[in-house]
């Protein structure tokens, strides 16, 4: 197990929530909780495994969920101060929601759909909590979801690399 580099998962929720109000965006709880487990699993991707918050994932019928923000984020913003968060997660957040952020809730189900480690707990049984673990294995020794362009059916597309030799000129 690592140390997170953010003290509590509802820090980087708080973050991402009024990221969303700044942005003049409405946040639903499941486009949140679709940017978290985004933002564990590039962390851990990009930073050899380390944890970016001490989150626990469970396989939901919709996608990877943390239960307790789910809970507490579930109707609006809750009237929680958020805690400061070191200066590299906020930047790594800031990526993330520059990447993620406007992408709707239906995009992001679809793409957390087609996540191995995501499906493979649902198909044990819905509920089943993912370990940290597990996560930073399969993110640390795949390419990281951002390298990677999908469709919305899931096939991963491949960057088109002409295949003609060249003509001699005479």
């Amino acid at each position: 197990m690592t140390v997170p580099v953010v003290g509590s998962t509802l820090d980087v929720a708080l973050w991402l929530f009024d990221q969303s109000r700044r942005d003049d965006q409405h946040l639903p709880a499941q486009k949140l909780q679709r940017l978290l487990w985004i933002a564990q699993a590039l962390y851990a991707a990009e930073n050899h495994g380390r944890m970016l918050m001490p989150a626990t994932f469970v396989a939901s019928e919709t996608g990877p969920t943390e239960p307790t923000v789910f809970h507490v984020f579930e109707d609006s913003r809750p009237p929680i101060a958020q805690h400061r968060m070191r200066p590299e997660a906020e930047n790594f957040l800031s990526r993330i929601w520059r990447k993620y952020g406007h992408h709707s809730p239906d995009y992001l189900n679809r793409m957390m759909s087609h996540n191995e480690v995501y499906r493979r707990a649902y198909r044990k049984e819905p509920g089943t909590v993912i370990p940290f673990e597990t996560i930073a294995k399969h993110f640390t020794t795949k390419p990281d979801m951002g390298s990677q362009v999908k469709t919305s059916d899931g096939r991963i597309l491949k960057k088109w690399v002409p295949t003609a030799k060249p003509v001699a000129r005479r």
